[in-house]
């Protein structure tokens, strides 16, 4: 209710602030915070929906050397004549293309040469003469292996990021790149070290590409670089070329998407497709020229293991008129990744589900307009979001968050399934859980805080039903202030001077009698649905349709009045005994109580640091002065013009005055409210209302005699009022001496009240 201004300010930035920072991650994506849960749930989209294989099944198979084969025929890297016998009967199996997806990067540690190399100087005491001749008769395994890559339709490979000690070269390219559209270099990592083939082999194969990077070991391989950046300089990777090679293709195009204008809806800036010429293949990559891969079940994976091919007990058929990529699982640590659907496979295997993908034209995509439509989705609905939980609190607002947050997902993965679209709904649905929560957390300790001022403002002003109906929805009372119709009933003793200055020695008893008086008071007006204002010394001040919206309010107001005069006599009994007691003579209390209905301000009121809600105005200021001169007039109860016009004519009311003040100088008539309906019904009452007419007739027109005699008659009626009477009798006479002038409407001017 009262919360401090940077309360309020926090409040209201916090949830935006969320919202800002959603939006920034989506954007600026830093550390990979904004696709770390928008892989996970790519992923799960991969493992519920695989890749279904090709009618024609797979276009590339992997051959491994695996665990077993390893134990056969010893761990990689193998001598040139294995992997030779390897190579050539994969070749005359009839594969349409051989990838050696591990880098050649050293000579053959067993040819002559190295070992030459190796033993030199030979020793001098021993009969060596004719070793090192015979050794150089013995046939070159590199260069043999050379020769069959150059009749196979063959490609080597290099690692990107993986430092080569022996010596760094670059790789020989065997195909041109065009770019188009643009520089692909500007949206693609650089890679300033790598491990290449031996020159020897890049020349003789017909293809030399990239395999996966070094620093893709470890973490979870999602996309494959089809283009490489080594140094400034573009190259292909290893599935392309395969492709190309498998097509006799000579070149690649590059496909960059820029927005005219530098943005776009419908563009997001990068690579878009690279495409071979002339073999109608078009990969569809992501904006860093990345292949995402998508995986399917096993069926869609071709296996052979090596040493099963070596020892002559594989069934070859298969390879024929497919892609075979030689990889190593076994001994090969480096060149084992982790993948989307949960299990571990060899850079090769990788490889080929690349290649069998591409050929397929089966591919995952981010459209140019889902970045900027993710983004819009988190604005508009985090904004709805904070609206509604400030509205209608958690509860709607949860509602509201897990309808968005499923529709995002249902349309994300409708997309993928009808579409193959990644559309993320996870920053989304978390950015809107976190807004509504954060709302809620906020507007909740915003509410407590309304609780606590509730509490302490009406736990003992309101009743019960309404104390629990504002502690509810403490947005009920306008606090900041509001104009409000409302009935003020004043109510204070008659005479309790004379019984405070017996009980001046005794404070207890003092108390005692107030708490007598102002709890029957307090329960009658909350009974009513009423709101007790405060009490000021021996005075109650209580008001109706504030805060709490209270139907005919004058009409409840006239009825407290009336039993607060009924349930005094029970104080009046008290104070009786206990005089009796003392041996003091009883002094009864009455009642004066004052009433008016009208327009007052109603809100917290006081000093920042100590609001106090209270109703200000006339009818509250007016109500005070009525119960101030109530013992003038006679009555306990006197009602002002505004509740006279709210009630009507169902209580016995007697108009007794016309009070002029600064704000009404024509007066405002005063009446004496002297019993419930029923009374008003009474033909003595009727009676007496007829007599006083006579009275106010001739006194309003100045005919001092005549208004004598109509209060003499008065008199005698029952019903009659002699205070009143003696009051107005005194009027007269200081009229007669200081006549009021022709202009006077019988107004007494109370001043300015």
């Amino acid at each position: 209710m009262n919360p401090t201004p940077a309360f309020r300010r926090l409040s209201a930035i916090l949830p935006g602030l969320v919202l800002v920072l959603s939006l920034a991650v989506s954007i600026y994506n830093p550390e990979g915070a904004g696709t770390f849960l928008q892989d996970r749930v790519f992923d799960a989209y991969q493992r519920l929906l695989p890749r279904a294989a090709a009618p024609e099944g797979p276009r590339a198979i992997y051959i491994d050397i695996d665990a077993e084969t390893a134990k056969a025929y010893g761990p990689w890297p193998w001598p040139r004549k294995r992997l030779d016998d390897l190579v050539r009967r994969v070749g005359a199996a009839g594969a349409s293309a051989i990838v050696i997806d591990m880098p050649l990067a050293d000579p053959d540690p067993t040819s002559a040469g190295e070992l030459i190399r190796l033993w030199s100087p030979l020793p001098a005491d021993g009969n060596f003469g004719g070793l090192s001749q015979a050794l150089r008769q013995l046939p070159d395994h590199d260069r043999e292996l050379a020769a069959l890559l150059a009749e196979t339709r063959s490609v080597v490979s290099f690692v990107p990021g993986k430092t080569d000690f022996s010596g760094r070269h670059v790789p020989r390219t065997r195909a041109s790149i065009d770019p188009e559209g643009g520089d692909p270099r500007h949206y693609m990592k650089r890679h300033d070290v790598w491990r290449a083939t031996l020159s020897l082999f890049e020349t003789s194969a017909n293809g030399n590409g990239a395999t996966l990077a070094a620093d893709a070991n470890g973490v979870t391989v999602r996309g494959l670089p089809l283009l490489v950046n080594l140094d400034g300089t573009l190259y292909p990777s290893n599935v392309l070329e395969a492709l190309r090679v498998s097509r006799g293709s000579t070149g690649y195009r590059a496909n960059v998407a820029t927005a005219e204008s530098g943005f776009s809806f419908e563009i997001e800036p990068g690579i878009e497709r690279i495409s071979i010429e002339g073999t109608g293949f078009e990969a569809q990559t992501m904006r860093n020229g990345e292949l995402r891969l998508y995986f399917g079940g096993k069926e869609t994976r071709l296996t052979l293991s090596a040493g099963s091919i070596l020892q002559r007990t594989a069934d070859l058929d298969v390879l024929e008129g497919r892609i075979a990529v030689i990889g190593v699982s076994a001994n090969g640590s480096d060149r084992v990744f982790r993948t989307p659907i949960g299990t571990t496979l060899a850079s090769g295997a990788i490889a080929a589900n690349a290649i069998d993908q591409i050929a397929a034209g089966q591919y995952l995509v981010r459209p140019g307009w889902v970045s900027a439509a993710e983004q819009l989705f988190i604005l508009i609905g985090g904004v709805i979001v904070i609206l509604m939980v400030r509205r209608f609190r958690l509860r709607w607002g949860l509602t509201l968050t897990l309808l968005l947050a499923a529709g995002a997902v249902y349309g994300s993965w409708w997309a993928f399934e009808t579409h193959r679209w990644l559309i993320d709904p996870a920053l989304a649905s978390v950015t809107l859980f976190a807004a509504a929560l954060t709302c809620a957390v906020m507007t909740r300790l915003h509410t407590e805080d309304e609780i606590r001022f509730v509490e302490t403002q009406f736990g003992r002003r309101l009743p019960s039903a309404g104390l629990a109906r504002v502690k509810a929805n403490p947005r009920m009372i306008h606090a900041e202030g509001a104009l409000r119709d409302v009935t003020s009933v004043v109510a204070g003793l008659r005479g309790f001077n004379i019984i405070a200055d017996r009980y001046l020695e005794d404070p207890t008893a003092f108390a005692d009698i107030l708490n007598r008086f102002f709890s029957p008071m307090t329960k009658i007006v909350l009974d009513r649905n009423g709101m007790v204002d405060r009490n000021v010394g021996d005075t109650l001040y209580a008001v109706w349709n504030a805060p709490l919206d209270a139907s005919d309010h004058a009409s409840k107001g006239c009825d407290a009045a009336l039993r607060m005069v009924e349930n005094l006599e029970a104080l009046n009994e008290f104070l009786e005994e206990d005089a009796r007691r003392q041996h003091l003579s009883h002094v009864p209390l009455s009642l004066s109580i004052g009433i008016d209905t009208g327009t007052a301000i109603a809100g917290n009121m006081g000093a920042v640091q100590r609001f106090d809600y209270g109703v200000l105005g006339e009818p509250v200021s007016f109500a005070a002065y009525l119960q101030k001169n109530a013992r003038h007039y006679g009555p306990a109860i006197i009602v002002g013009e505004g509740t006279q016009r709210a009630v009507g004519d169902r209580y016995a009311l007697l108009e007794i005055d016309l009070v002029s003040t600064s704000r009404h100088p024509e007066g405002r008539r005063v009446y004496a409210l002297l019993g419930d309906p029923i009374m008003r019904a009474n033909p003595k009452f009727r009676a007496l209302q007829e007599a006083h007419m006579l009275i106010f007739s001739a006194y309003r027109n100045q005919r001092w005699a005549e208004a004598r005699a109509a209060i003499a008659e008065c008199r005698k009626l029952n019903g009659a009022i002699p205070t009143l009477y003696d009051f107005y009798e005194a009027r007269i006479a200081q009229y007669e001496a200081n006549p009021p002038g022709g202009h006077w409407n019988g107004a007494w001017f109370a001043g300015r009240i």
